[in-house]
């Protein structure tokens, strides 16, 4: 098991990078050391504001420490009693208080539009209890997810959510692996600045080598479309100009039936759709989903296994022949019965 991160030290340690970024301006004179403690105190009272009621039993120790720290900064900035007592009361009782709202309310916007978000993608199975894992004093969460596909095969998600500037968590990528009786088989790292709005059943889809048309945007500031597929070495992109166009692969397989356009959706967006095959008013069932690399339409059977539209046609034409055949001797024996009798 993971061991839970000491979040006092945390504080600690966040102040230490600051005090870092500040130190520039205490060489140029922007800046000195009064002003250097007033805020390294702000940000140790906004620390122990924040995890006074949250604290665990392993971090009590450490709280004292912060205790001190604080104590030694107000007797420090506020050497006459009356006014260190002052800035106390007016922290605990007015900017405290105020503090935590403030930041409660960011927080609860914060996690509403991230289960907004992950519902919308298709991983919303953890928006529930989202707030349970992205604890406010982290700067960067991983969360876990999975889906068990049939009792062997697995799809596992780790969802990677990052502090951005003003504190709001965001996320940031998204790994996913396929584990076939626990071992994985293929995987891969989704950075989401370049799969802006990726659905899971599309990561999904792309880990089972299926092709999808992905929405990206360009050096030029373009939003545009390409074909993406999982290769040897990850993840291979088609250029946005390469000659695959799903609805005219669709056009030249007339025998392909279902709505046209839903097919199309369904295929650029990496869908293995199940559908029929229909010759002289006979129907196979099969699955299709794009192959841009052969510009074509990809057929498989009911069992999933790659078949071809001639292969297709020979087994509708063979179906036709049995049901002619039968049809024969009932036909016979029917003229042959008159009246009840046989003749």
């Amino acid at each position: 098991m993971e061991k839970a991160v000491n979040r006092v030290l945390l504080a600690f340690k966040t102040w230490e990078e600051r005090k870092k970024e500040i130190e520039p301006l205490l060489k140029a004179g922007a800046a000195d050391v009064h002003a250097m403690s007033l805020l390294q105190l702000d940000h140790l009272r906004q620390a122990k504001h924040r995890l006074r009621q949250t604290v665990r039993h392993d971090e009590k120790p450490f709280m004292l420490l912060l205790n001190r720290q604080i104590a030694r900064l107000e007797k420090q900035l506020y050497p006459n009693l009356l006014r260190r007592i002052f800035s106390q009361l007016k922290d605990s009782l007015f900017e405290g208080p105020a503090y935590l709202r403030k930041l409660q309310q960011r927080r609860n916007n914060n996690i509403e539009k991230l289960k907004i978000y992950l519902r919308e993608t298709g991983l919303g199975s953890i928006a529930g209890r989202l707030e349970n894992h992205l604890d406010p004093e982290l700067r960067s969460v991983a969360v876990p997810l999975a889906c068990q596909l049939d009792p062997e095969n697995r799809l596992t998600f780790t969802l990677f959510f990052e502090k951005d500037a003003q504190g709001d968590f965001q996320m940031e990528s998204l790994h996913t692996a396929l584990r076939y009786k626990g071992v994985i088989g293929q995987a891969y790292h989704f950075q989401l600045k370049d799969w802006p709005g990726l659905q899971a059943n599309q990561a999904w889809s792309l880990l089972e080598g299926r092709a999808l048309k992905q929405t990206y945007t360009d050096a030029s500031g373009h939003e545009t479309r390409r074909w993406v597929e999982m290769g040897k070495y990850g993840i291979q992109h088609y250029d946005p100009d390469y000659a695959f166009d799903v609805k005219t692969a669709l056009h030249a397989m007339p025998a392909i039936t279902r709505n046209k356009e839903e097919l199309i959706r369904y295929l650029e967006n990496g869908q293995q759709v199940q559908t029929h095959w229909k010759k002289g008013g006979q129907y196979q069932s099969i699955y299709i989903q794009a192959d841009p690399a052969n510009r074509c339409i990809k057929l498989l059977d009911d069992k999933l296994r790659p078949i071809t539209a001639e292969k297709l046609n020979q087994n509708l034409a063979r179906q036709g022949l049995k049901v002619k055949t039968l049809d024969i001797p009932i036909q016979k024996m029917r003229k042959g019965v008159k009246n009840g009798h046989q003749h």
